[in-house]
């Protein structure tokens, strides 16, 4: 077996990826398969692979997280009690470097068992969030909240509207999606004494890296539990700060073990100086490459550039991109504008996909009154089927 050269720069990885390598070859019947007879390069693993062969990773063992299947069909992972607890450990770790627990509100898709006066769902009227944090602080001392970026941003957006007092919010976080600059700077601006923190996380993994509480520009990787490899479009290791495809081995889930899958995200490596926690480090989370969009040469392209571009069309209130083939979008989106001025935004749309792309696509264009979240509580400012 080859060891990829992403592991042999760590004694401690390198002997994790063998270990769980060879027990998978072993003991699990989609790696007999994929593998056959004999031990390879171990070879990048898809979401396609995953898909058809989803019964045969999950090994009779019960599902138990799927991914949002925004762009297609989830994927469903089962995790062992011993998984589990490996995971309570991190996020344990991390909620330390932040300096310990304190009471808040979560402000998320809800789960069967997520209830108590410290959950509220996400697709609560932006109203009822806002007198939901009042009444906790109030009644609980509450003093943080976790939620979407995507929710942060409509819930910063009417707290500064109406010029609310939120100075007593200590800590703000976000997760499972990519957070943006112009996000967090809302929220400096609604919660002015809050310590914002985010991480990086999915379905399959869990919690993967965390922002450094110290140096606010890079993500600690979580690699006690996780291989992380950033590949440039040839397989091989980028350079630090070269953005390249994320490609994660779990080396503890085995129920459904998870080498070298290619999960479908941008990211780059960086070296943190913060001297203070001594795990590799991401410096840059470009998010989802399925939710990337595609040029007409083939490459994808990330969407934030494009995002922002939309985001500050004037009477542009949300939106959401649909590619649905390489030269057919569709553009939904919430406005208030009417007449002249709407078709004035509709053209502000097009000029900027053209200076996304360097040509101009086809673009339906749908105006809506609200554009919903999905199942989950996620919104999708962007969504690619090509």
């Amino acid at each position: 077996m080859e060891i990829p050269e992403s592991f042999k720069q760590s004694s401690y990885a390198q002997a994790k990826f063998q270990h769980i390598v060879q027990w998978a070859q072993k003991n699990h019947p989609f790696y007999q398969r994929k593998w056959a007879e004999s031990l390879p390069d171990i070879n990048l693993l898809t979401r396609e692979e995953i898909l058809d062969h989803n019964d045969l990773l999950l090994n009779g063992h019960p599902v138990t997280g799927q991914t949002s299947g925004s762009t297609g069909i989830p994927v469903k992972i089962s995790w062992s009690n011993e998984r589990k607890s490996i995971e309570q450990k991190v996020t344990q770790r991390f909620v330390e470097w932040l300096g310990g627990s304190l009471p808040a509100l979560k402000i998320i898709h809800l789960k069967d068992d997520q209830k108590g006066h410290e959950f509220l769902e996400v697709n609560s009227p932006v109203s009822t969030q806002i007198e939901t944090i009042l009444e906790n602080h109030q009644r609980f001392g509450t003093i943080g909240i976790t939620t979407y970026p995507t929710n942060a941003e409509r819930l910063c957006q009417a707290i500064i509207e109406q010029q609310l007092d939120m100075s007593f919010i200590q800590r703000f976080g976000c997760y499972a999606e990519v957070f943006e600059p112009f996000q967090e700077d809302l929220i400096q601006q609604a919660f002015p004494n809050a310590r914002i923190w985010s991480t990086y996380s999915s379905t399959e993994f869990g919690m993967i890296a965390a922002r450094c509480p110290h140096e606010p520009d890079f993500h600690h990787i979580f690699a006690g539990k996780l291989g992380v490899e950033i590949l440039d479009q040839d397989g091989r290791p980028c350079r630090h700060g070269e953005v390249g495809r994320v490609v994660i081995t779990d080396y503890f889930n085995t129920h459904s073990p998870l080498i070298r899958y290619e999960i479908g995200d941008l990211a780059a490596r960086g070296e943190c100086p913060c001297g203070k926690i001594h795990f590799p480090a991401l410096t840059s989370i470009k998010g989802k490459v399925r939710g990337a969009l595609v040029h007409r040469n083939g490459e994808r392209v990330p969407f934030t550039q494009l995002s922002v571009a939309l985001r500050d069309i004037p009477g542009m209130r949300q939106y959401q991109v649909i590619q649905h083939e390489l030269d057919n979008f569709t553009l939904r989106f919430v406005s208030h504008l009417k007449g002249a001025e709407l078709e004035q935004l509709k053209s502000s749309a097009s000029d900027q996909f053209y200076r996304h792309f360097g040509y101009t696509p086809a673009i339906s264009f749908e105006q809506e009154s609200e554009i919903m979240r999905g199942e989950n509580g996620k919104f999708y400012a962007s969504i690619s089927y090509v």
